[in-house]
């Protein structure tokens, strides 16, 4: 069991996988279909296809960076009580296992305190995790406000007229084909933050 201390990125740009930066002008559906190709006024504008990969903002972008490394000192306490606790149950759990030199009253008060210590666990974890959740959300969401403001922009000025998440493309396995230049991860995170250098990062205690 895990505490959620390493927060996952938010993925606020879901909607990346099928967004279309822009209006993109086509004829009217009724005539695209009556008209042959290449007839004036039924011409399907040409679509630039992109893929950036969200899940390297997290080290990538400078801001983001510097929000998580204060998250995770903010939450290294709890990590470690999960584990201190984890580690007792363990112990707990072995010597029951083991059961030896228990007489029957001890081995009786060992199993309800590892039964307790269970469920006090288990109440830090969600607990940790429903405020790890919300810390996040506090420090990070006007920063993918920006990153989303800014990769419209960045589409908007390459003529970009389709971005897909790498990772979910991955995952998914539609996609059969991507040259490498299709990947703007790199040059995208290098613009915003050159646009949006990040303040110092936060000092290892």
């Amino acid at each position: 069991m895990e505490i959620f201390v390493r927060m996952k990125i938010r993925l606020l740009f879901a909607f990346i996988l099928a967004m279309v930066v822009g209006s993109i002008a086509y004829a009217q559906t009724g005539q695209q279909g009556s008209q042959p190709q290449g007839a004036p006024g039924g011409q399907v504008p040409k679509m630039r296809v992109a893929i950036v990969d969200t899940m390297a903002f997290r080290d990538k972008i400078g801001e983001l960076k510097v929000k998580y490394q204060k998250l995770e000192q903010e939450f290294t306490p709890k990590y470690q009580q999960v584990e201190a606790m984890q580690q007792k149950l363990a112990a707990q759990e072995k010597t029951l296992q083991e059961n030896q030199k228990l007489t029957p009253q001890q081995a009786a008060k060992l199993s309800e305190e590892f039964e307790v210590g269970k469920r006090d666990l288990q109440r830090l974890v969600e607990d940790s995790r429903a405020l790890a959740q919300k810390r996040e959300l506090e420090e990070t969401d006007a920063i993918y406000n920006k990153l989303n403001d800014h990769l419209n922009k960045y589409c908007a000025k390459y003529g970009i007229t389709a971005v897909f998440d790498a990772r979910r493309l991955q995952e998914s396995g539609i996609i059969v084909y991507a040259a490498a230049t299709a990947n703007i991860t790199d040059d995208f995170v290098n613009e915003y933050n050159k646009a949006n250098p990040a303040a110092s990062a936060v000092p290892s205690k």
